[in-house]
């Protein structure tokens, strides 16, 4: 059961083989700059000739899914999907910030890895931990300033409580000054300070847990995590979907066959018809669909009281995602809430569901608390956030 692990999310590339009980047959290491694509494949090539492997002796083989590079992500998974192809290996992945996260070990912490993203920031993971140093996400990562992920440590550890805080990885130990002076103590040792680690991908990606975890789906393909859009993708899907217009408009009756099949293509946990015909005659259901060219592209089911909402559920069909679907329903929403005085709306979201958090955040939404193990169907946790309307000013 030998395997390989390819670390390429930085600069300083890694790679590792090893047995399945843990044994190195052999490493290799390099700082190959931006040379991803120059250097991976030889270096891969020499690193299996000195563990005397071939190819297709290898049961297993795990790339850095990001983020980090973009192009060192790209090679790093691209290369390794072919070579498992050709090798019939499995394909295996995990995060650089889980990685650093599950290899950490911080008792009782709210532990924070940071990879340097440029221009002075960061990209940071939110992970907790239990007494053993076992690391659970706590929600999906961000990328900013040490002011940024600093603001997102405050709000983390107001629902985990007196946790120690830790912050791993290179990143950590380019900005050690700034998070020591916020938090003493709290990037002293240093772990990981001199790069990601091919021994941290291997333990990560063979430690199954998915989601829950911050650890890709064992069904799903391996895709990068790249956190913040490349620009050139931005601007081209700004220019795609300029003009594009969404009609909005009452749920009925007759729309909760095309909702539930939705339901059931977004969801693992989908409600059934039946629920959706049952809450659409509550008085303080608001559900909307939106609708382009007269097909369903998304809807939203809130509850709106009297002061207080709660949002169901608001899905979009997976052919009309990252065309503002979701935010148009979500603006029309808020809007709603504030025309009704209402004086607070919250919501549960997966806390794998990075997407979805970035848009409620977006929105004005902040995490107030964490509902352990909610999902029935993989005991996923819950990240709960809550939206106030702003007081005038």
């Amino acid at each position: 059961m030998t395997g390989l692990a390819i670390e390429t999310a930085t600069e300083h590339v890694e790679l590792r083989v090893e047995s399945d009980d843990g044994v190195v047959l052999a490493e290799r290491s390099e700082d190959v700059g931006h040379g991803h694509t120059r250097r991976l494949t030889p270096l891969i090539r020499e690193t299996l000739a000195d563990a005397s492997v071939a190819a297709r002796d290898l049961a297993w083989i795990a790339a850095d899914v990001g983020p980090g590079s973009f192009t060192g992500v790209r090679v790093g998974i691209a290369t390794a999907a072919a070579l498992a192809m050709v090798s019939r290996a499995q394909l295996l992945g995990a995060s650089s910030l889980a990685a650093l996260a599950h290899a950490a070990q911080a008792g009782r912490s709210l532990v924070v890895p940071l990879v340097p993203a440029g221009r002075r920031e960061v990209y940071a993971g939110f992970f907790y931990t239990d007494r053993s140093g076992a690391a659970r996400l706590f929600e999906g990562p961000c990328v900013g300033t040490v002011d940024v992920v600093l603001d997102r440590v405050a709000e983390a550890r107001a629902v985990l409580g007196a946790v120690a805080v830790r912050f791993v990885g290179p990143g950590a130990a380019r900005e050690r000054e700034s998070l020591e002076r916020a938090w003493p103590g709290s990037a002293d040792p240093p772990f990981r300070a001199d790069g990601l680690s091919a021994a941290d991908l291997s333990r990560a990606a063979r430690l199954g847990g998915g989601p829950a975890l911050g650890l890709p789906r064992a069904d799903a393909p391996l895709e990068p995590a790249y956190v913040r859009t490349a620009q050139a993708d931005s601007r081209a899907r700004h220019r795609a979907l300029a003009g594009t217009r969404y009609e909005l408009r009452t749920m009925t009756n007759a729309d909760v066959d095309a909702v539930v099949a939705i339901e059931r293509r977004v969801f693992p946990d989908p409600w059934p018809a039946s629920f959706f015909l049952s809450e659409l005659r509550q008085p303080e259901m608001f559900a909307r669909v939106a609708e382009r060219e007269g097909r369903l592209a998304g809807y939203s089911l809130t509850w709106l009281g009297p002061e207080f909402g709660h949002l169901g559920n608001i899905a979009v069909a997976p052919e009309q995602r990252r065309r503002g679907v979701a935010g148009v329903l979500l603006d029309e929403l808020l809007a709603r809430a504030v025309a009704t005085n209402v004086q607070s709306l919250a919501l549960e979201v997966r806390v794998s569901n990075a997407a979805a958090q970035e848009l409620y955040r977006n929105r004005g939404f902040r995490v107030a608390g964490l509902r352990r193990r909610y999902y029935r169907d993989d005991a996923e946790d819950a990240l709960v956030m809550e939206w106030r309307p702003r007081p005038p000013s």
